[in-house]
């Protein structure tokens, strides 16, 4: 097959030359997989090889993967843009907003403005900030003992909003 015999040179070459240290491929149509191939080490000289179930951490290279998928149930009439994510949700059924903290340091929340929808969620206008970036956010994680985004626990769908979905 040309497909298997291209990738696999293509993907073959990358190892070798050290542009990457390994590679896990598959590529599919409307009839199921038509390549898959795992080339090189998980680490670069070091064991083990690479598999086809080799996991990876992408982060927010997920973000593209969700909202075409998300896109895609749209057009199915599964999902809409505008409905309240609360009633698929709990987590996001009742978000709070931080409004700041009071003079012994308790956080100061309200409950959001507004509904959060899937078009809030998908245009990254919800009201979410990350810990690193947003330091009322990170201040109040430290203050509830929430770990932070990069540890992939549901527990941070609880850190109240920045600001109301929909506001900026």
């Amino acid at each position: 097959m040309a497909v298997k015999s291209g990738a696999e040179a293509m993907l073959g070459r990358a190892v070798d030359a050290g542009e990457v240290a390994g590679v896990v491929a598959l590529a599919a149509d409307g009839d199921g997989v038509v390549y898959q191939g795992a080339f090189g080490k998980r680490e670069i000289a070091k064991e083990p090889d690479m598999t086809l179930d080799t996991v990876f951490w992408i982060a927010s290279m997920t973000k593209a993967v969700t909202s075409v998928a998300a896109m895609q149930l749209v057009e199915q009439g599964r999902l809409h843009l505008d409905e309240a994510m609360g009633s698929r949700f709990t987590e996001l059924a009742s978000p709070q907003v931080l409004e700041g903290f009071d003079a012994e340091g308790a956080p100061r929340l309200r409950p959001a403005g507004r509904t959060m929808t899937l078009r809030h969620l998908l245009t990254h206008t919800a009201g979410f900030t990350y810990d690193i970036w947003h330091a009322d956010t990170g201040r109040y994680m430290a203050h509830a003992g929430i770990p932070g985004i990069i540890e992939c626990r549901n527990v941070t769908l609880g850190t109240p909003l920045a600001f109301d979905p929909g506001e900026r």
